[in-house]
């Protein structure tokens, strides 16, 4: 992904997440709204740590940790 798709992903991934536990808690049904904040946020988690490992590596490579 590019360097702006990933946070326009994850801001869209944060408005599904926050409409559907809404819903879901208007409606009782609890389980499954935190289930839904569980799913959301690991997708995002998911998403997100190959570019913190990019970081990490390109760290390393500029001061020589090794």
């Amino acid at each position: 992904m590019g360097d702006a798709s990933i946070i326009f992903f994850l801001t869209a991934l944060a408005i599904a997440v926050t409409i559907l536990h809404t819903f879901l808690k208007q409606a009782g049904r609890d389980e499954f709204a935190y289930l839904t904040l569980v799913v959301g946020v690991s997708i995002g988690l998911i998403k997100v740590l190959p570019i913190i490992k990019e970081l990490f590596n390109g760290v390393e490579a500029v001061f020589k940790l090794y």
